[in-house]
């Protein structure tokens, strides 16, 4: 059974240290990060821990920088510990006092009404030799044998769940029989007599689980389900594997092989299975993917637990904030941040926009817009920015994110607490806003903003020639008529015609005049340009006369400003 809480790792492959929480609050847990921010080495590191034989092949490679000077240490900490390891002559005596640091002279000691946990170490020298002990504060460290830590129900699905289609040492279907005698058996009988003759009925027992799964997990078969001899080119040597008719499981899809791996190895232990599922997405249509996430969440509702890796905006969107963490590596350190905090309004923001838009999770750079608006200019921005520099913000592992108004300094905090690098692009039409800005400027979060007291639209209006000012007025059409747009401009004194297409013209304008347009356009009950698609329409004018606008205006200059920052190699 048992449950992971916290792990420890040091100096293995790509981690030189690394020290996770895992959350209370989900049995499912996903990691998410950008590419080679050892998501995967976290996983194996659990998978190494509870690693049940005692051969363990390492090489040279798997230590950080391949430095065999230091040992690999890896320390996994465990809760809802199995009975049959609590007894005094197993390790009754090392269970600790949840929370506690492992460290010579601090007290861990288990107390009343108080969660209790078991710490398992492997250490691996230069011998290569992996060594695994039970430690705790009080006394010193007892080895624990690949049967006990068989009692940790463990199942790891990675990129090779076709070894789980056949009977083998590292089969899940290990799990449900232990088939060396009667392989050896088949395998003699099958250098006697014609394979087809051969007896493996003792084997078929799994095949009506094989079923019940596939039907849970969505993967339907046609034939009955049967063990046989695979006979192997230019070699005596051979493999049983599961057939469906005449046709191997190891030759069904990945998916397919995926699902009922992951399945196997939950029907093995009733549920209660520690399951490290790496790239859960790989091979899956999101269809499937969303009713794996499910199942996994129903299934591991009250026991086991449930902890994968992805780099699918599906699987986000199908997750809580409760149930991501995000994994953020810098030069050989790991570290791990949840998105869930204490602020219920963040919380709540957080949640939408992982529905909304999950892909800005899953990038090393947000910039933080303060709403629809400025996330359509940014863009347009990006297109412009491919344009002239042959550069995609995606390029830069850069996406934008909603900070939804009011909250969004609060969003770009939590942000980069959480190991993204961000800034925020916002209006300067408050002045209570200031001071806060150079806070966050101070906490190295750049905010890109506008002359005072402008937002955004009029910060536009102010700093485009007046043929520009025309194109974003008739642009604004797709809210609102021609007619009534002029007739909000001429209440503000400006001169301005409709002609029989619908189509908007001005006079040259004036500072003032600007100033007023811009008003006009932000204000409440026009709101010309309140969506993403807009804003993104805008900005696609904007860029098309980016030329004609003044070098010194603001509107360039914080444009540039924002360049430059894409544009940086953190």
């Amino acid at each position: 059974i048992m449950r992971i809480t916290n792990l420890e790792i040091h100096n293995f492959r790509g981690i030189n240290s690394c020290n996770i929480d895992f959350p209370f609050e989900s049995r499912v847990i996903c990691l998410i990060g950008a590419g080679d921010s050892t998501k995967s080495t976290i996983l194996k590191a659990i998978e190494w821990i509870l690693w049940p034989t005692w051969n363990l092949v390492t090489c040279d490679n798997d230590f950080y920088n391949g430095n065999t000077k230091e040992p690999i240490i890896i320390r996994g900490t465990f809760t809802e510990i199995s009975e049959s390891l609590l007894t005094e002559d197993k390790f009754g005596l090392y269970l600790r006092r949840s929370g506690v640091e492992l460290k010579p002279d601090t007290d861990d000691e288990p107390i009343d009404n108080f969660p209790i946990c078991l710490t398992i170490e492997l250490i691996i020298d230069a011998s290569l030799e992996p060594k695994w002990t039970v430690v705790c504060n009080r006394k010193e460290p007892k080895p624990i044998s690949n049967v006990d830590r068989r009692v940790i129900k463990t199942g790891f699905v990675g990129g090779n769940c076709s070894k789980d289609m056949v009977w083998g040492k590292n089969s899940v279907l290990q799990k449900y029989a232990n088939s060396k005698d009667t392989l050896h058996e088949a395998y003699t009988t099958a250098l006697r007599e014609a394979i087809n003759n051969t007896n493996l009925h003792s084997l078929d027992e799994v095949s009506s689980t094989i079923v019940e799964v596939g039907k849970q997990y969505g993967v339907g078969f046609n034939s009955d389900l049967k063990s046989k001899i695979m006979m192997q080119n230019g070699s005596f040597s051979s493999t049983v594997g599961i057939f469906e008719g005449s046709i191997p499981l190891s030759q069904r899809g990945t998916g397919s092989q995926k699902l009922l791996s992951i399945g196997l190895n939950i029907q093995s232990f009733s549920g209660s299975t520690l399951l490290l599922i790496d790239e859960i997405e790989t091979g899956l249509e999101p269809y499937r993917l969303k009713s794996l996430i499910a199942e996994l969440r129903a299934t591991h509702k009250d026991v086991g637990q449930v902890i994968f890796t992805t780099h699918s905006p599906v699987a986000v969107t199908e997750c809580s904030i409760q149930e991501l963490i995000v994994i953020d590596y810098k030069a050989g350190v790991t570290a791990a941040h949840t998105l869930f905090s204490d602020d219920t309004e963040n919380n709540s923001n957080f949640q939408a926009e992982l529905r909304r838009n999950a892909e800005a999770f899953l990038s090393r750079k947000i910039i933080v817009c303060e709403g629809s608006t400025e996330i359509g200019f940014v863009r347009a921005f990006d297109k412009f920015l491919h344009k002239t520099q042959k550069c995609r913000m995606a390029h830069k592992g850069i996406t934008t994110a909603d900070g939804h108004g009011e909250t969004t300094f609060k969003c770009a905090e939590r942000l980069q607490k959480c190991g993204y690098k961000v800034c925020i692009i916002m209006d300067s039409d408050k002045d209570s806003e200031n001071e806060t800005k150079k806070h966050f400027r101070d906490l190295g979060i750049p905010v890109f903003d506008w002359d005072i007291p402008n937002a955004f639209e009029e910060q536009i209006f102010f700093d485009v020639p007046t043929e520009v000012a025309i194109k974003l007025l008739n642009l604004a059409k797709e809210k609102a008529n021609g007619t009534s747009i002029c007739d909000k401009l001429k209440n503000e004194g400006i001169i301005c015609f409709v002609n029989d297409n619908d189509d908007i013209s001005i006079s040259e304008l004036k500072a003032e005049e600007q100033i007023k347009i811009g008003k006009v356009a932000k204000h409440k009950k026009s709101e010309w340009y309140k969506r993403i698609d807009l804003g993104e329409k805008l900005g696609d004018i904007v860029f098309e006369y980016w030329d004609t606008i003044d070098t010194n205006s603001k509107l360039k200059k914080t444009v540039n400003e924002l360049s430059t920052w894409v544009m940086k190699n953190d």
